[in-house]
């Protein structure tokens, strides 16, 4: 063979052996030169295949697609909705999104809306504008129920994801009986669709209503319905591999540390905790899992740091964000918590205040809850019996009437009517027995507790749980005369340290120089009568009234 037949042959080789590109490949290639007419005809002709293999790479072209190519085609706005909020599971078994050939019967313009609805949903959530959002997810899931059973037959691998979507904007618009329906028929379509991310998103948001609920009892079914290759089961905070850095995992992971704290395990809440993915990875539940840290640093006796992170996540973040819907239910429940434990009992009425004027079901019972007990606390029985019963018994959650039954108990008590302050407090622990809610046993003062179990012949050991972990604590702070005012800035410094952070670090958030930090470290160490950092970490732990009249 000559030089040019050799030549020839080896080109026909090379055509023989290089593969053509493969579609993503040609799609991204007409991307960079902007030819978006190929683009759209070739994401329509391999739409299908592409799903299975190429979903992230064609989640960002359908993203880039500019105004013109979606104004001339409605279908791509609904395709970019569909990638942008359609789960990512593999296994999910892809719905039929054909541009040319859809037929009015195939659900192709009910697609085209529940996308639309379903970005809408998601963005207005996102936005902080929680009713908006629970709108438009009604508006989507009245379509859903309004459509033929054929149009549902098509739609059905598509509904988990678009039915969490939904479901989460109902609950935290503060909805909890809308969510609950609509999270568990997101449950039974990813169930048949083996959808593993969007059953475990939906059985862990369940949960997680029913431990706010105090429904211990479903809250734990739910989450050992969680399937097990993502949450290590879900069974104990130490098992499994998968899970943490799951955005879909959260929901059950507080719903686990809600409960923990309930039964008064503070190491297993804890464990749980440690398993939250965090606002990097699930940035909207930022105010669920401050509550429920909330929650677990007022058990243990501890709330001051706490109080602190509390008011820094909030204020890092636009307003609407904390004070609408389930956001703002979470934060203002912990809130009264806190200063109640913190005994500033003027920041406690403000907080209920704030928590009484919610208008969603959520703030109602846990403001229900914490009007009470400040009624007993003050010895306010009447009032508080007047309370109690303006709530039908049909309108309680179950928190709700081991909360009160708990009040009712402490009340005949402290009237001198023994025998029915024993009869109250017998139904109560079986409640308590059959529920796992330890923690409403905390409501009684140590001699009311000793006396009710010896009066009722029960026998439990939850303050005995309480006295051991309060034994954890430090309590050496140093004393510090009540008539010590610091400044603003001094205030501003000791909330710094209580938070741990160096000067230099100091100096930067408040954009002064370390020198200028130094003069007020010296300033406030003399006005507390201290010498070290973590003396003055200590009066600080010990008084949070020298810094926490600014708010916490």
């Amino acid at each position: 063979m000559n030089g040019a037949g050799q030549r020839a042959h080896d080109r026909s080789r090379s055509r023989e052996v290089v593969p053509a590109p493969a579609p993503i490949e040609r799609i991204v290639e007409a991307q960079s030169r902007g030819d978006w007419e190929s683009v759209t005809q070739l994401l329509e002709q391999h739409w299908s295949s592409l799903l299975r293999t190429s979903r992230a790479a064609m989640r960002e072209v359908v993203n880039a697609l500019p105004d013109a190519v979606l104004e001339a085609k409605s279908r791509w706005s609904a395709a970019r909705q569909y990638l942008n909020f359609a789960p990512d599971d593999g296994r999910v078994r892809r719905v039929r999104f054909d541009f040319e050939a859809a037929q009015p019967n195939e659900a192709g313009e009910l697609i085209d809306d529940l996308a639309q609805f379903t970005g809408q949903t998601a963005h207005e959530r996102g936005q902080g504008h929680f009713r908006g959002a629970a709108a438009f997810a009604a508006t989507a899931i009245e379509a859903v129920n309004g459509a033929s059973p054929a149009e549902v037959r098509t739609l059905r691998p598509l509904l988990p994801g678009l039915r969490v979507q939904w479901a989460t904007s109902l609950l935290f618009a503060g909805d909890i009986r809308a969510a609950l329906t609509e999270f568990e028929s997101a449950y039974d379509d990813a169930v048949a669709f083996d959808s593993d991310r969007m059953a475990t998103a939906a059985a862990g948001s369940i949960a997680l209503v029913h431990s706010l609920t105090g429904d211990f009892v479903l809250a734990r079914s739910w989450l050992r319905r969680q399937p097990t290759a993502l949450n290590g089961g879900l069974g104990g905070p130490g098992g499994g591999d998968g899970g943490p850095g799951d955005a879909v995992t959260v929901m059950g992971v507080l719903a686990a540390a809600n409960i923990a704290i309930d039964e008064l395990n503070v190491e297993e809440a804890r464990a749980w905790l440690a398993k939250d993915p965090g606002d990097e990875v699930a940035p909207e539940q930022w105010a669920l899992r401050l509550g429920v840290a909330s929650r677990l640093e007022v058990l243990r006796g501890d709330p001051l740091a706490q109080s602190l992170r509390n008011r820094a996540a909030i204020r890092a973040r636009p307003a609407h964000l904390s004070e609408d819907g389930l956001n703002g239910c979470a934060l203002r429940f912990s809130d009264v918590g806190i200063r109640l434990a913190l005994k500033d009992a003027r920041g406690a009425a403000e907080s209920l205040a704030a928590l009484e004027a919610g208008d969603s079901e959520l703030h109602r019972q846990a403001a229900l809850i914490a009007h009470v007990w400040r009624l007993v606390r003050a010895g306010e029985h009447v009032q508080a019996v007047a309370v109690m019963e303006s709530v039908p018994a049909g309108g309680r959650s179950l928190r709700v009437g081991m909360e009160l039954l708990a009040a009712a108990t402490v009340i005949h008590m402290r009237a001198g009517a023994t025998a029915r302050a024993a009869a109250l407090f017998r139904t109560l622990t079986t409640m308590v027995a059959e529920q796992g809610f330890n923690g409403v046993l905390m409501r009684f003062g140590d001699a009311e507790y000793e006396a009710l179990c010896l009066s009722s012949g029960v026998q439990l050991n939850a303050h005995q749980v309480r006295r051991a972990l309060i034994a954890e604590l430090h309590t050496d702070a140093p004393a510090v005369e009540p008539e010590i005012k610091l400044t603003a800035r001094e205030r501003v410094v000791l909330r710094h340290l209580l938070q741990s952070r160096k000067l230099n670090d100091i100096a930067t958030l408040e954009h002064v120089s370390p020198n200028t930090v130094k003069t007020q470290l010296r300033s406030l160490f003399k006005k507390l009568g201290v010498s070290s950092r973590d003396d003055a970490i200590k009066v600080g732990r010990g008084n949070p009234g020298l810094w926490s009249d600014s708010g916490l």
